[in-house]
């Protein structure tokens, strides 16, 4: 016989072990099924299209010693021959977060409707997106590379996230299949925003440079309105129609009846024309129509007058300028036209700052010898018509037309312009008519002016004024021409001379330019041109290689910053480019359209940028890189 101690387990005790293990086991199984759906998604996302179907594992991990969310890898695997491409990614976040979202984009127009995948997932996680070219196409969008760009972005379940692409080459299949995108439809009506002042209502196009700085634009429209009201003697109580024009035409500004008012407002507005003098203009253009009376035979005054009056009361054609020195300077030249040329020719198929300038500088004659009231009048009750406008000047000047040109002419001999006042005016004679060349033959859109007020314009006509040219070719003329014009303005005679000789060998036909500046514009658009790629697809090594070693833009920490938000677009306009005389240094301003995955982030209105370069080789590179603003305000009151 054995005792107690000698035998096995009861009964009884083996049934407990076995229920505390069946209850062990039961738990094991409903932590498993509990945390199931968190390693393989939510199962309520929209899923992708079966040729793009992601494909997402996630396992977990050990704790990490990541403190931020981290992409370990991105692998890609291309089958040229099927025309697939996949885009892998690997992350990790710290311990005790999950990963919440995930972000997949890639430049063609499928690639920019965002993929998103949707957690939240385990610490550490794989996921896959395969790209099939024959079905949703290959129509690339922001570059042309022969590799394709794409970036990954993943956030945790704190907000955290972390952006990084590359470019994956395309075999000779792929590349076949790229395609440029279609050309956007004509636009069927422009919903035009508005901002009003007292007396004023802008209307603009959405996301331009009008909406970005309208409060700005609003304040100097009211103080170049009290300018002229001021020097025409009239008080206004109603309001204005402005309409901002993202393009240049013309010269940049029409007036219509009713005050209606057109006016091109862009950054890159290589007519240069200072802004406040589009409102004290074209102003004067709607003030003047209070001017007028009723006829039986209708008519109106000739452009001597209307132009006249118009530049007279801006103080000069495009900015303050000395109306009677250059009036005196084209008198006493061969360019000189006859009032009664001007009055009775085709007004605007003479030189334009010449025909301009003459009017007003008689105009200002009439008014400082006669006074304005006897102006007013003539303004008036002209009909355009010869005999009856000439008895009109009979009975209030008590002279002829003629004779009154003739006093007018006798005065400007009495005028002794300085030689920098006459380089000047032929300098800008010669600026404008390049201008209006280039116009003609690259920009011709820029020839055309609506007889029809916007709110009557057609849908081709909207089109041609809510965009402007962007190719390489015109932004290195245009900036060209905007350093010339700024430069004549400043008063730069040597600068001005070289930079339109530059321009007029562009536009010869057979002749390319050998200029340093235009190879330096060239260069900075390839540098830009770069730094947007690397930006766009969070490529901080190419990144870097756009900067200035050891600069504020190159430390660690501003490189992750300025690649963090998740473009989905991004673009560096070239605005302006100032040169230093020694060509090693650059100044330049950039508008930046960007968008963001989901919209969020910065201002839909482009934002403006100042840029500090400095040449390094045969490129450029980025030394400093500002926010700012545009400055808009009336010049001082200055005497001929």
């Amino acid at each position: 016989m054995h005792s107690d101690k000698e035998q096995g387990p009861s009964p009884r005790y083996g049934y407990l072990l076995l229920a505390a293990l069946i209850l062990v086991v039961a738990a094991a199984l409903m932590a498993g099924l509990w945390q199931a759906p968190r390693l393989l998604g939510d199962p309520t996302a929209t899923p992708l299209p079966p040729a793009s179907e992601p494909a997402v594992t996630a396992a977990p991990t050990e704790a990490a010693a990541t403190e931020a969310p981290t992409i370990t890898a991105l692998l890609t695997q291309v089958d040229d021959a099927a025309g697939t491409i996949v885009f892998e990614v690997q992350a990790e976040v710290p311990p005790g977060r999950r990963i919440e979202e995930v972000l997949f984009w890639y430049d063609t127009q499928a690639g920019n409707e965002v993929k998103r995948f949707d957690g939240p997932f385990a610490d550490e996680a794989s996921l896959s997106y395969r790209l099939d070219a024959r079905g949703e196409g290959l129509t690339r969008t922001l570059t042309n590379t022969a590799p394709l760009d794409y970036w990954w972005l993943v956030r945790d379940s704190t907000g955290d996230d972390v952006r990084l692409g590359d470019q994956v080459p395309l075999g000779p299949y792929l590349r076949s299949l790229v395609t440029a995108p279609a050309p956007e439809p004509a636009t069927e009506g422009v919903a035009w925003s508005a901002w009003e002042t007292e007396h004023f209502r802008l209307y603009f196009v959405p996301d331009t440079a009008a909406e970005r700085d309208r409060v700005e634009i609003g304040a100097l429209a009211e103080d170049a309105l009290a300018a002229i009201s001021e020097k025409l003697e009239v008080d206004f109580d109603g309001q204005m129609d402005i309409y901002l024009t993202p393009r240049v035409f013309w010269q940049g500004g029409a007036a219509y009846g009713d005050k209606v008012q057109l006016i091109s407002y862009l950054d890159r507005n290589y007519t240069a024309v200072e802004v406040w003098s589009y409102f004290t203009h074209e102003g004067t253009h709607a003030l003047a129509q209070g001017f007028l009376q009723q006829k039986e035979d209708g008519g109106g005054p000739d452009s001597v007058l209307v132009e006249g009056l118009a530049v007279w009361a801006s103080g000069g054609h495009y900015s303050r300028e000395p109306i009677d020195a250059w009036a005196a300077t084209v008198a006493a030249s061969d360019d000189y036209i006859p009032l009664g040329e001007l009055r009775f020719g085709s007004f605007h198929t003479f030189q334009h700052e010449t025909a301009y300038l003459e009017s007003a500088s008689f105009v200002k004659y009439l008014i400082e010898t006669y006074g304005l009231e006897p102006f007013k009048e003539l303004y008036g009750r002209a009909s355009g018509r010869a005999g009856y406008d000439d008895m009109l000047v009979e009975e209030l000047y008590g002279k002829s037309y003629h004779e009154l040109e003739n006093d007018w002419l006798a005065y400007l001999e009495t005028v002794e312009p300085t030689p920098e006042q006459v380089e000047r005016w032929e300098l800008k004679v010669r600026a404008f008519d390049l201008m209006r060349r280039y116009e003609t033959e690259m920009d011709p859109d820029a020839r055309i002016l609506p007889s029809t007020p916007p709110p009557e314009w057609t849908s081709d006509t909207l089109q041609i004024f809510t965009r402007r040219l962007n190719e390489p070719e015109n932004i290195v003329l245009e900036t060209a021409l905007i350093a010339a014009l700024e430069r004549l303005y400043e008063g730069d005679a040597a600068k001005v001379e070289a930079l339109l000789d530059d321009v007029e060998a562009a536009l010869d036909e057979g002749k390319d330019p050998d200029a340093a500046s235009f190879q330096a514009r060239e260069d900075i658009l390839e540098l830009l041109a770069r730094q947007d790629a690397a930006v766009l697809r969070a490529d901080a090594d190419a990144y870097r290689e756009t900067l200035v070693p050891g600069s504020s833009l190159a430390l660690p920490r501003a490189v992750e910053e300025a690649l963090a938000p998740p473009y989905t677009a991004y673009w560096q306009e070239l605005a302006r480019v100032e040169l230093s005389e020694d060509g090693q240094r650059a100044r330049a301003q950039v508008l930046l359209h960007a968008d963001l995955a989901g919209g969020e982030g910065p201002e839909s209105e482009p934002q403006l940028f100042s840029l500090s370069l400095i040449r390094s080789g045969r490129g450029w590179l980025v030394l400093e890189r500002q926010q700012t603003a545009v400055e808009l305000s009336m010049p001082p009151v200055a005497g001929d």
